[in-house]
């Protein structure tokens, strides 16, 4: 067995090293759910860009007293973290139930749950150590047969959970064989394994929980995090409750007065709205901030906004079963029809970069491509080689925040000017969720044709931003392949990526995906996003991490 007593270092060549810092109807790879929408971009400059955050000294901060107000884009859709895929709710299950694993302010993958591992050399088995001396909320043990309860829930299939693909194919058994040890033997080599542990949906749910149902699971969660549920009124807010017996103060994961007492999260889909909320003291904290509103607020006192480089690729996907865009030369088309610098000018307000890949150029084994220049003529051309020179129909669904409306209605122009009438269909994001994410019938007859979104792979692997979009064993309900894209080339790639942990070996299998999704083009790749944020000026550690979700473990308030 190899050891890995060094779980960082060891762990640098499957996480995401970043600097810095997901969306209309995105998930967490997360789709970037369309709380991280087109306004997920810095304001001003390309680049990181912040105001100085409130400087308050050690053992000052009063926020363990203070109930605060977080307005976000949108609603959550389930407290289950194997039935999320978006970012928000993901992000807000992170601080009431940890993982084994999770990541520090960077993305860098640290211990939480666990506090070791040892692999095998073909890495096929994982005996994984878990922390001693925790206990849920509700006062159950943690230990192995918790853990492995949690991992028997990510891998059944039958439940028919938006996650349960992440592990499901690949996790063999699961053994307890100690108190604290609990050892995982792989169907084959899976080189992202320790790296996919510290994906959201992996976090540990009370066993209590998973025993009473996905209901339960959905509105009552329970784990062993800094905050512990409240109550969650769909539509109106949900709130959470500091617990000050968390075991992460004791173990040096936040200072000892950080957090708040309560956070209430209010959805609030008009972007004007939130920014008002904070200027008026009606909220403590946003996310995103809308980008025409970005250099308003880093302009004001009172107030710290936040712009940092993340991980998120927005992109429209195509039903590739579907006439008529089983055609490829229609899906060039839609790539040739759709101006990305206007894009990013327009919906992003000139603060984003073209994609060059289905994932960020900070992900793992991201391997650029050129861009599809804007060429209206070229996308006639190939739309009358395919047979349609009038054009045709498609239906676009949309969550209705004003991000995603000013997205919907901009790529509804663009492919007007080459014949492409383009049906707008705005829900609120539970419908939209629901239309998209939970289809069950055949491809061809599913509802979507077209959508916009935005993935962060939360693993900051290239294997999680790849195989859950167009892998063939990723379509609705069980993943987030909208495009239903099915190629066996690219499925090999896929496994070969997989098959390794040996870190050369496993570039090349992604940059060849890479390649082949550029040359198919079962999407339109759109832009890179930027995440943005800001606080009253009271506020300090507020954070937000790459993959686009909330992180407050460290947050704290003068007086």
């Amino acid at each position: 067995m190899k050891r890995a007593s060094r779980i960082v270092s060891a762990l640098l060549s499957t996480a995401v090293l970043l600097g810095g810092c997901s969306s209309g109807g995105s998930s967490s790879g997360t789709a970037a759910s369309s709380t991280a929408s087109a306004a997920s971009a810095s304001a001003g400059t390309v680049g990181n860009t912040t105001t100085a955050e409130a400087d308050i000294p050690a053992g000052t901060s009063i926020s363990q007293d203070q109930d605060v107000v977080a307005a976000v884009a949108v609603d959550f859709t389930t407290m289950d973290p194997v039935d999320t895929s978006d970012t928000l709710s993901g992000g807000i299950q992170r601080l009431m139930m940890d993982g084994l694993f999770g990541f520090d302010d960077d993305m860098n993958l640290i211990p939480m749950l666990a506090t070791d591992y040892t692999a095998n050399d073909d890495a096929t088995q994982y005996v994984i150590t878990l922390r001693e001396g925790i206990t849920f909320s509700d006062g159950e043990a943690w230990n192995a047969e918790a853990a492995k309860k949690n991992f028997d829930k990510l891998t059944d299939k039958d439940l028919h959970l938006k996650r349960t693909s992440l592990l499901s194919n690949v996790i063999e058994s699961t053994e307890v064989t100690g108190e604290y040890e609990i050892t995982v033997n792989l169907s084959s080599p899976f080189g992202a394994f320790i790296a996919t542990l510290a994906h959201p949906a992996c976090v540990m749910e009370a066993p209590s929980v998973i025993d009473a149902g996905l209901d339960e699971a959905a509105h009552n969660p329970i784990g062993t995090g800094q905050y512990t549920f409240g109550e969650w009124v769909e539509g109106d807010h949900l709130t959470i409750n500091l617990n000050k017996d968390w075991w992460g103060y004791d173990a040096g994961l936040a200072d000892s007065d950080a957090g708040f007492k309560s956070i209430t999260f209010r959805p609030v889909s008009e972007a004007a709205t939130r920014v008002s909320m904070l200027q008026a003291g009606d909220a403590d904290f946003i996310w995103p901030v809308p980008a025409e509103s970005y250099e308003t607020l880093a302009a004001d006192s009172t107030i710290n906004a936040y712009a940092e480089e993340g991980i998120v690729v927005y992109y429209l996907t195509m039903n590739t079963q579907k006439e008529p865009f089983t055609d490829i030369r229609v899906r060039q088309a839609i790539n040739y029809a759709i101006d990305k610098d206007a894009y990013i000018s327009v919906v992003m307000h000139g603060l984003g970069s073209k994609a060059t890949s289905i994932i960020a150029p900070k992900v793992a084994y991201y391997k650029g491509n050129d861009p599809y220049e804007y060429d209206p003529d070229k996308a006639k051309e190939l739309l009358a080689e395919a047979g349609y020179p009038d054009g045709f129909t498609v239906d676009y669904y949309y969550t209705t925040t004003t991000d995603n409306q000013n997205a919907a209605q901009f790529i509804q122009q663009q492919l007007a000017a080459v014949g492409i009438t383009v049906n707008l269909i705005g829900n609120e994001s539970a419908i939209t969720n629901s239309i998209i994410q939970d289809e069950t019938a055949e491809p061809s007859e599913a509802k979507v044709d077209i959508y916009r979104t935005g993935w962060s792979p939360s693993t900051g692997d290239a294997d999680w931003g790849i195989r859950p979009l167009l892998g063939s064993e990723s379509f609705p309900p069980n993943n987030y392949n909208i495009s239903y894209y099915s190629n066996s080339e690219l499925d090999q790639y896929i496994a070969d990526g997989l098959s390794t942990a040996d870190s050369d070996k496993r570039a090349e299998a992604y940059e060849k995906a890479q390649d082949l999704i550029w040359e198919e083009v079962p999407i339109a790749p759109l832009a890179n996003s930027y995440n943005t944020w800001a606080t009253t000026d009271k506020l300090a550690g507020v954070k937000i991490y790459p993959d686009g979700a909330i992180n407050i473990r460290n947050a704290r308030m003068g007086a």
